[in-house]
């Protein structure tokens, strides 16, 4: 695995301004980590400039990550909110061409939103249409777009691999690539393993969270065994860690992800303690180690 280590912004602040956009790059930095995430629900909200200072100052990747909204929702009936929320995507990935980032990933073909029924094939086929669209606007900026499957408290239409893998093949998108989370893998994949293994051919990104989107190592979810996968399937991605503390985001947040408890206090601290899980864990997978 020659992937790179990153971060998600969202460790240490949901406020991407100059004070916190700054000390979340330092920090991040310092303890070694390659890359930072920052997410874009709304990609008109981004500072640009800001966002390129602080990375090319502390010499950092950047990877940009996105979720629409119930207004901007590529699989919505209404085609108004169909038409917008391709726009949004479209020009997320404009901003991804703009910075130098490698791609926009995410919740990218739905709503960030509790669905209350299925996805109807109608919806399924908009947003392969949708999906075929983007991938060319993607290939012509030189950038790609990854679909993030995630819970089925936080959407629909991918809940799992094959879910999103099934998407991408239905758009015929050759810039399409599937992003993996542990927390949402660690609820919907039967087994994870042979579902990595069914798609490793599209998987180009990881999160890497615990069972309790807390702090990385303080759940129960088979981390070692997943690194292990990923070696074994020839996985050469990207891993970014993503963990939740309600004492550093705002209410909103808070609210969409269900994160009541308070998983730290000190963001550095957190921070540095997934670094050392991520570096221990992928070594040992090479080394084919089962413990750590």
């Amino acid at each position: 695995m020659s992937g790179k280590l990153g971060i998600h912004s969202l460790v240490f602040s949901d406020q991407w301004d100059a004070s916190n956009a700054s000390a979340a790059c330092r920090a991040a930095s310092e303890i070694g980590y390659d890359l930072i995430e920052v997410l874009m629900f709304d990609p008109a909200a981004l500072d640009i400039p800001l966002t390129r200072r602080v990375t090319r100052e502390t010499g950092l990747g950047l990877r940009l990550g996105m979720a629409l909204g119930p207004d901007a929702d590529i699989s919505s009936s209404d085609p108004v909110l169909a038409r917008r929320g391709e726009e949004t995507v479209a020009r997320a990935l404009e901003i991804a061409a703009e910075l130098g980032a490698p791609a926009v990933s995410g919740i990218t073909y739905a709503a960030f939103s509790n669905y209350g029924a299925p996805a109807t094939n109608d919806a399924r086929a908009r947003v392969a249409e949708s999906l075929s669209r983007l991938d060319r606007h993607a290939g012509a900026l030189g950038v790609r777009l990854g679909l993030e499957p995630v819970n089925r408290y936080e959407s629909y239409l991918a809940n799992t691999l094959d879910e999103a893998a099934s998407l991408i093949r239905a758009s015929g998108g050759s810039n399409l690539f599937i992003h993996m989370d542990t927390f949402h893998m660690n609820i919907e994949e039967g087994d994870v393993a042979a579902a990595i293994h069914r798609n490793a051919a599209l998987l180009g990104y990881a999160h890497v969270a615990d069972s309790n989107r807390g702090v990385l190592g303080g759940g129960h979810f088979d981390l070692s065994g997943y690194f292990r996968t990923l070696e074994s399937a020839g996985y050469t991605g990207d891993f970014t860690v993503e963990a939740f503390s309600s004492r550093v985001l705002s209410d909103a947040l808070v609210g969409g992800v269900r994160l009541w408890r308070e998983a730290w206090e000190d963001s550095i601290v957190a921070a540095r303690s997934a670094y050392d899980v991520l570096c221990v864990m992928r070594k040992n997978a090479k080394a084919g180690c089962r413990v750590w």
